[in-house]
């Protein structure tokens, strides 16, 4: 996969990120729904699984197979709903990791990946329409690698830090599941 899809798709998620963080339509939702949503993370991470599915699949789908993808135009109805689903389940741990970090750590990632998405966006933008050179996108291209690879890393350090950081305030009370799996509040541990 060339490396600009592969930077398009790594700035998409930072849209796939802010839909989900938002949680503004929780209240139209029935009662039943709410308090299911509210009481029960395993539904939380389903729903937020098919969330950033139904992201992808309205971008036409992902597929591992870059050969086989490009073989038709796909769209909402013709992308490869496997490898989307494997995919978007993929995004949703990454999404699960880089909510465990401190606030700092949290607001540093976003930052990167949003201005991961503005590069992204606009360089393609700007090549799509020859305003810039083929060695200038490429420069581009070469800079938003780094910008990703800074945002691995402070989403690594980030999880690492609020690993330890749990780990000092629950000691014998932390629980790996917990932690990763969400608690329905978070002073739930302390009880």
């Amino acid at each position: 996969m060339e490396y600009s899809k592969l930077l398009s798709k790594f700035a998409f998620i930072f849209l796939i990120f802010i839909v989900i963080t938002s949680g503004y339509l929780k209240g139209i939702l029935s009662c039943q729904m709410q308090s299911f949503l509210e009481n029960i993370n395993g539904g939380k991470h389903v729903l937020g699984i098919i969330m950033v599915f139904v992201f992808i699949m309205l971008e036409g789908g992902w597929s591992f197979n870059e050969e086989e993808n490009d073989m038709a135009d796909n769209d909402w109805s013709s992308g490869n709903v496997i490898d989307s689903l494997i995919i978007g389940t993929f995004i949703y741990i990454l999404f699960v990791i880089s909510s465990k970090s401190r606030l700092i750590f949290n607001v540093v990632f976003y930052v990167i990946m949003f201005i991961l998405y503005l590069m992204n966006t606009q360089r393609s933008y700007y090549h799509v329409r020859e305003i810039i050179k083929d060695e200038t996108n490429e420069e581009i291209l070469l800079a938003e690698k780094w910008i990703l690879v800074i945002g691995i890393i402070v989403l690594i350090c980030g999880f690492i830090d609020y690993v330890i950081y749990q780990q000092k305030n629950y000691k014998s009370k932390f629980s790996w599941f917990l932690f990763l799996y969400g608690v329905d509040s978070c002073n739930k541990l302390n009880k």
